[in-house]
């Protein structure tokens, strides 16, 4: 007894929880090991008896007496209750006996009767434990709950968190069912329990009880079974709250104003019960007017539907109000003009009908839904005539007919029927069109309805499959033909709108599917109709070429742009469609003429092009039946066969070199990125990978086929092995891989470099050649040999030769897309890529020749996978390396070679170092001084190699990409500019012992390669830089040791390094600054256009020192600038009148940010 009492003491003078804990588990730790003994127990209970001693006839006399003393008492004695809650808590729930639990109820449930000021939190608290005890018997529960509605109106005067322990309380004793039960069996369907709970807690406005309150008699209503009376006084509890609204609090609380909504919707929508009580309620809400904001509206509108999708027996519960809420409800969307409402509303009306058309595993009597569809029926159609009102009165009938499948079986010809009716006596476009967007709702929805009918109940799918489809036969000719055939010969933009809705319906009619006696699908539409709606579409598509510029200036291209749109979903579903539509196509553009066609007609051309690879390869055709046999049997790669072999077939369009060729090859390309993208959103992007390979030579099967077999690709001749493919096979990824090597090689062998083939045609050939083989895996361009096939072009001894310079177009084609590992053989000694890129007699013969062979060398060096330096292929590529590195060095000094032919073979061998460079390779290494002394030389093409060095830490960005399987290593411009940079410094500074030539070249090396360098690659180097783009600054024009184009080169560098600065460390230039903008100032004035430099350098070089000036005045503060403000503003006013857009613009910028310098 006296340990107990000791802890109790300690407990109540304690403050420190920990400590309270711990007293707390030596009491339990006590009783347990008494095995609860009624001694231990009854010393435990009676060792807080000191403070349950009442001092005074009651402790509201001495609180209203301000006795600090009774206060004392209250708190002392509301902590010794808290020892014993804590006990109980840390106790073993199945040592107390039933008694023992019973009797602690008791003095627990005795707190709630005559001690309101004092524990009441922690008699709750003990009260849940003792609910959580093995042997705690249900009509304890009954107990509980009587006591503790004893507190009666003292509730509402208990803190929030006494409140919430008690509502924590009253929820476990609810929720469980054999309390439950034993609350059923006493007080029946009168429910006294619950009136006594409704009178203490009907003042609650904390919102966390009020989420446990809302539980409760959630619970109260679904659990039990009170009578009307009874449950009109519990939904007058919740329903007083309605609409609950939450008030912004600085203390976050977890709860937010959706969660209280949610869960007094709950409430009204817990049981059927509540229908008599909840509709009638909550349509007087709603009829307010005015008076109801649009979140309260909408809140109602989520209740009703709440109640509906909810209650049970919808005769009982729902029918009887139908009457009203379709009364109330229609105007919401009739009259309504606030989105959110309406949608609301459209939610409840949808709700209502697939509540009484029934569950998935239950089917109510059809004459439920039959009547509600009535009403709202009789209500609507005689809208349907009213232009103000049709699209409202469509948009009720829709959301009640298609809400569930057997009312759509049941009214969707009805519906049909009045919209044709009104449709033959439009009142204006506005309402074709909107009677139009009816009819297409109704196609589209129909497509999710068949699309959906398994999920719904077994009656469904019958129901679709004893469909009448004879008013949806003649959608075409009764509807959609009439009012396109009227309609496309009057412009305007009202006609225009009803065109585009005949377009989307045309696309939808096609789509829809119908179901036979044994389940299977086809196409509900004959292929006669579907063949005649894509004809009379594709006049749309072809127009452009058919009319002149003038007479095409009127037609409005979205109008064209929603056909292409139903086309594409047209010939995804009827296949064959797309055939037709590409010889049309293919008929118009055969009549122009191609040689000298105006700007129009090759735009009208390229768009063309455009809208038919969109329509056919973007997506994977559908294999549906026809009520014919199709053209050709099915293929996933149907429609990618015919387009590629319309383009095969188209090219050339002209013998001469023209730029209407290139567009075909153009749209090759485009077709090959479309077909890659719908495979990879059909299968995924890992079955692409898996499926981009092949143990088989693609190659050598080709050389089997006939000759003529690629210009048969157009008339549905497919590849072997292409025939038996099913719609989701990923097969299909592979084989249109194969079709477009196909294509490839075909093009590859016919191409000459001489008319028809211009280099516009080549450049997109090898785009696209690159784009197929980056695509395959590495296992199967070994396999077909594409590294030997990139310089024979998969050419026999009977093809043509390509003798042009520009063949090397192809050539970057294929290597482009190479993995490292398909290229080792072109790594043998006195191969066929070593002559190739060792070959200097061919630089002279074409401007483009040097960029071309550039592009194979960067290539070649990049792609090299590493292997001993003793090896045959190390060899090589050093070989290579040497040779163009030696190349420059012999030749800067040469007398023999012009200034022009130097660039373009010191072009090809800066790109051939650089794609080493990328990839770290240390032979770089040695072959880097030799490119500095090169640089330095006293001859002018020095000047050349030293302008040239930045492309060593820029490789040519088009061929070297990650996607093409470069090898671009991660830090390699760090790694480059250690080697190629740092050195340099000390000898670029002027005075350092060189001549000002010299230095002049190492500073032209420096900023050529540090402008190609992200900022933290030179960071560490800033004062030294600096000082070198200060002297590049101020020498501009008076530097003779420079070229005038080399000058202009190096300020622009210089320019945009200190760009880069001070968006970086601007810090580092405030030693500069007066160098800076007198550098900057002097650059824009001296940068005035020129016959002698080109007129977009000058611009830029003026546009990038007034973006430098501009930065200063944001960067810096105003004791830094205040004496250079004035010139520089006079300057910048000056600068506001440059001749060039953007510089003024700049010039704007920067005057702006110095005016605020004063």
């Amino acid at each position: 007894m006296a340990q107990f009492k000791q802890w109790a003491l300690e407990y109540v003078l304690a403050d420190d929880e920990p400590v309270q804990l711990e007293l707390t588990k030596k009491a339990a730790k006590e009783i347990e090991n008494s095995r609860a003994s009624s001694t231990v127990v009854g010393n435990w209970a009676a060792s807080v008896h000191q403070w349950m001693t009442l001092t005074n006839s009651n402790d509201d006399d001495q609180m209203e007496d301000g006795d600090e003393a009774g206060r004392g008492d209250i708190i002392s004695r509301a902590k010794a209750l808290g020892f014993l809650a804590g006990t109980l808590e840390a106790l073993d729930k199945t040592i107390l006996r039933p008694d023992q639990v019973q009797r602690l109820i008791g003095f627990f449930g005795a707190m709630f009767s005559y001690d309101h000021k004092a524990g009441i939190t922690a008699s709750a608290k003990a009260l849940r434990q003792l609910y959580s005890m093995k042997n705690f018997k249900p009509e304890m529960g009954i107990k509980i709950l009587e006591d503790v509605c004893k507190l009666k109106e003292d509730f509402r005067l208990q803190t929030a968190v006494t409140r919430l322990e008690i509502y924590e309380l009253f929820l476990s004793l609810v929720e469980d069912p054999a309390v439950s039960s034993e609350l059923q069996h006493k007080y029946g369907s009168a429910c006294g329990f619950a009136l006594d709970l409704l009178q203490l807690c009907s003042s609650e406005r904390d919102p966390r009880n009020l989420m446990i309150w809302f539980k409760i008699i959630r619970r109260l209503l679904t659990e039990f079974s009170p009578s009307p009376e009874v449950t009109e006084e519990i939904f007058k509890a919740f329903s007083a709250y309605f609409p609950i609204s939450l008030r912004s609090s600085a203390t976050p609380i977890g709860i937010t104003a959706e969660d209280l909504k949610e869960a007094v919707r709950n409430c009204f929508s817990s049981h059927q019960r509540v229908a008599p009580f909840a509709f009638p309620f909550l349509m007087q809400k709603l009829d307010q007017g005015d008076a109801v904001t649009v979140a309260v509206k909408v809140d109602i509108l989520k209740t009703i539907k709440a109640c509906i999708e909810k209650y049970e027996n919808p005769q009982a519960s729902v029918v009887p109000y139908i009457e009203k809420i379709w009364g109330s409800l229609k105007y919401e969307v009739r009259n309504g003009e606030v989105k959110e409402t309406i949608n609301a509303t459209l939610e409840v009306l949808r709700a209502i009908a697939r509540k009484l058309d029934g569950t998935k595993t239950h089917k109510h009597d059809v004459a439920l839904i039959k009547n509600y569809i009535d009403t709202v029926f009789g209500d609507c159609k005689d809208d349907l005539s009213n232009p103000t009102y049709t699209k409202q009165a469509g948009l009720l009938l829709m959301t009640v007919i298609t809400a569930s499948i057997r009312g759509y079986v049941l009214y969707n010809a009805s519906f049909i029927d009045i919209i044709r009716q009104n449709l033959r006596q439009p009142k204006s476009p506005t309402h074709t069109r909107d009677l139009l967007l009816l009819v297409n709702s109704i196609l589209k929805t129909r497509i999710e309805l068949v699309k959906n009918r398994k999920d719904g109940h077994s009656d469904d799918e019958d129901q679709l499959r004893a469909e009448t489809r004879t008013h949806l036969d003649t959608l075409f000719h009764d509807i959609y033909l009439p009012i396109w055939t009227g309609k496309a010969s009057e412009p305007g933009s009202d006609e225009n709108d009803v065109l585009k809705q005949v377009a989307l319906g045309l696309g939808l009619l096609v789509s829809q599917q119908a179901l036979d006696a044994e389940g299977d699908v086809s196409l509900l539409c004959p292929g006669a109709i579907c063949n005649e709606i894509c004809t009379l579409l594709s006049v749309t598509l072809v127009k452009a070429l058919t009319l002149s510029s003038n007479d095409n200036q009127s037609q409005d291209a979205t109008l064209e742009d929603d056909v292409v749109l139903a086309l594409r979903t047209i010939v995804m579903n009827y296949a064959d469609g797309y055939g037709e539509i590409l010889k049309g196509a293919k008929k118009e553009i055969r009549k122009r003429d191609w040689d000298g066609p105006s700007e129009y007609s090759l735009e009208a051309l390229r768009v063309l092009l455009s809208r038919l690879v969109f329509i056919g390869c973007s997506e994977i055709p559908a294999n549906i039946k026809l009520d014919t046999k199709p053209s050709v049997p099915y293929s996933p790669l149907q429609h990618y066969f015919w387009y590629l072999g319309t383009l095969v077939d188209l090219f050339p369009l002209s013998p001469q070199p023209v730029t209407a060729n290139s567009y075909i090859l153009s749209s090759l390309h485009a077709s090959v990125i479309w077909f890659r993208d719908a495979c990879e959103a059909k299968y995924g992007a890992s079955a692409l990978a898996q499926y981009s390979n092949s143990d088989k030579n693609w190659v050598k099967e080709f050389e089997q086929l006939p000759g003529g077999f690629l210009g048969q690709l157009g008339t549905g001749a497919i590849l072997p092995d292409e025939g038996s493919l099913k719609e989701d096979d990923p097969e299909v990824y592979r084989q249109s891989l194969r079709l477009s090597l196909f294509v490839i090689r075909g093009l590859y062998k016919s191409a000459t470099g001489e008319a028809p083939w211009s280099e516009q045609a080549l450049v997109q050939l090898a785009r696209t050649a690159a784009f197929v083989v980056q695509s395959l895996d590495e296992k199967l361009q070994v396999s077909c040999n594409l590294a030997q096939e990139a310089f024979s072009f998969f050419k026999t001894s009977e093809d043509q030769p390509c003798s042009s310079p520009l063949s090397g177009l192809l050539t970057v084609g294929i290597l482009q897309g190479l993995y490292p590992g398909a290229m080792t053989e072109l790594y043998r000694p006195e191969g066929v890529a070593e002559k190739f890129i060792c070959d200097t007699s061919d630089l002279v013969s074409s401007p483009r020749a040097s960029d071309i062979k550039a592009a194979v060398g960067a290539i070649y060096s990049n792609k090299y996978q590493a292997g001993p330096a003793t090896s045959d292929e190390y060899q090589t590529l050093k070989r290579v390396l040497e040779f163009w590195t030696n190349w420059v060095k012999d030749s800067v000094a040469s007398s023999d070679i012009d200034s022009d032919s130097f660039r373009s073979f010191t072009n090809v061998a800066m790109h051939t170092i650089a794609g080493a460079v990328a990839r770290q390779e240390k032979l770089v290494l040695d072959l880097i001084p030799i490119l500095h002394e090169a640089a330095v030389s006293a001859n002018p093409n020095g000047e050349i190699v030293a302008r040239s060095m930045g492309t060593l830490v820029q490789p040519n960005s088009e061929v070297l990409t990650k996607e093409s399987h470069a090898n671009i290593k991660r830090f390699y411009k760090q790694w480059a500019y250690n080697f190629l940079v740092r050195p340099l410094y000390a000898l670029a500074r002027p005075g350092s012992g060189k001549n000002p030539q010299t230095t002049a070249r190492y500073s032209v090396m420096i900023l050529s390669v540090v402008k190609n360098c992200p900022f933290t690659v030179y960071q560490d180097d800033l004062e030294s830089l600096l000082r070198l783009l200060v002297t590049a600054l101020s020498n501009k024009k008076d530097n003779s040791i420079l070229s005038e184009d080399a000058a202009q080169a190096q300020a622009i560098a210089a320019l945009e390094i200190l760009v880069e600065i001070l968006a970086n460390e601007p810090d580092a230039l405030k030693s500069f600054l007066r160098e800076i903008i007198s550098g900057t100032t002097k650059v824009y004035q001296e940068s005035a256009p020129s016959n002698k430099t080109s007129h977009k350098t000058l611009a830029t070089c003026r546009k990038l020192s007034l973006q430098v000036l501009g930065a200063l005045p944001k960067t810096f503060e105003e004791r830094y600038l205040l004496s250079f403000s004035p010139p520089t503003q006079r300057m910048l006013a000056l600068a506001c009148g440059d001749p060039v857009r953007k510089v003024r613009e700049a010039a704007r910028s920067a005057r702006a940010n110095w005016a605020k310098v004063i």
